[in-house]
């Protein structure tokens, strides 16, 4: 099994994540509001995208322009990658904005074939974007099309806010996913504290961090701290 490497400099996220992600991964990654989903997204995309694997990110979150100062600002800088199409950005905010009781939109991401043509696929966020169509059937049908796509050496992403879905939904969601990453929030010494757990790795190739504590700090992006060793 391949694996797709996420290894930058600056951190050593790769090494915690069993040195890297196997293609045909399915990653959920869950958490409440501002506990640090999308800057997780958004460090794999780059780090998929300096190791030469190509990525369509779906955004309900940001127009372009702000995806691209959202990632400058972490010195994720992916301008060019953009322009040469090794990025396929999409956002849906305005469409999801202007169109609150849109009930097609699962529909629409298993139709849409351009957003499939790129190594890794991540939806961020998918909660967001399904919100007014979750019925126990459309994301059955939704989860089976994911597996088809993971199973031709894709790799898909999706952050969820568990406030969003119902159980039922999310518990489908879980089971369909090979690495289910939660992300919660903590205060310590008066300081706000990111934790990211692994709560299940089927394909890991290697040994990886089951909890890690981190940071996002302007122009490093995240940093991963000592304290998350224990």
């Amino acid at each position: 099994m391949k694996l797709a490497k996420i290894e930058l400099s600056r951190d050593d996220i790769h090494k915690r994540l069993g040195g890297g992600i196997p293609y045909g991964s399915i990653i959920l990654i869950e958490g409440e509001e501002s506990t640090g989903k999308s800057v997780i997204a958004q460090r794999l995309t780059y780090g998929f995208l300096q190791n030469a694997h190509s990525v369509t990110y779906i955004s309900t979150q940001l127009t372009t322009l702000e995806f691209v100062k959202q990632m400058m600002s972490l010195n994720y800088n992916i301008n060019k990658k953009l322009l040469s199409g090794i990025l396929l950005y999409i956002p849906v905010y305005p469409l999801i904005a202007d169109n609150l009781h849109r009930e097609d939109f699962l529909r629409k991401i298993m139709e849409t074939r351009e957003f499939y043509e790129k190594d890794v696929i991540i939806y961020d966020s998918l909660s967001s974007l399904i919100i007014n169509d979750a019925s126990e059937v459309k994301v059955n049908d939704l989860v089976a099309f994911f597996k088809r796509i993971a199973a031709m050496d894709k790799i898909i992403i999706y952050t969820v806010n568990p406030k969003e879905l119902p159980e039922s939904i999310l518990t489908m969601l879980r089971t369909a996913a090979t690495m289910v990453l939660k992300t919660e929030t903590y205060t310590f010494g008066g300081n706000i504290k990111n934790i990211l757990k692994v709560e299940k790795y089927n394909l890991a190739r290697g040994p990886y961090q089951k909890t890690m504590v981190f940071r996002v700090e302007p122009k490093l992006g995240i940093a991963v701290e000592i304290s998350s060793v224990a």
